[in-house]
């Protein structure tokens, strides 16, 4: 997948959807991985606000962010919805893990191509 401008504004909305549906689901605290997924959003509206032109030298910064939502035991595979929400519908389950997925393709390791612009 080549990453350019475009592809970070759709990363971002993609995270904001993500964001917008677990804070939907979550009345009370929010899940640990949750600030990482949010961070990832700001640090990208930080590297257009400031102008910034080397992806390559930026994407890694969203990696590790990525990979730290995914802590054993803490992250995002971990989050069971219906345990909180026995009475769930199971395509609500099926949403989120869409919604993940949205956001997951921009990491696949080894796809990434960096367009500067």
């Amino acid at each position: 997948m080549k990453i350019g401008k475009e592809e970070l504004y759709d990363l971002k909305e993609d995270l904001e959807r993500l964001t917008e549906f677990i804070r939907g689901m979550e009345m009370g605290e929010m899940p640990y991985f949750y600030r990482y997924f949010d961070t990832m959003k700001t640090n990208i509206d930080i590297f257009f606000y400031t102008g910034c032109e080397d992806i390559a030298d930026f994407f890694p910064v969203l990696e590790r962010d990525w990979k730290a939502s995914h802590t054993m035991f803490i992250g995002v595979q971990d989050y069971d919805l219906r345990r909180d929400h026995p009475d769930l519908d199971p395509v609500i389950c099926l949403q989120f893990a869409r919604l993940l997925a949205d956001v997951g393709k921009y990491f696949e390791r080894g796809r990434a191509e960096f367009v500067n612009f």
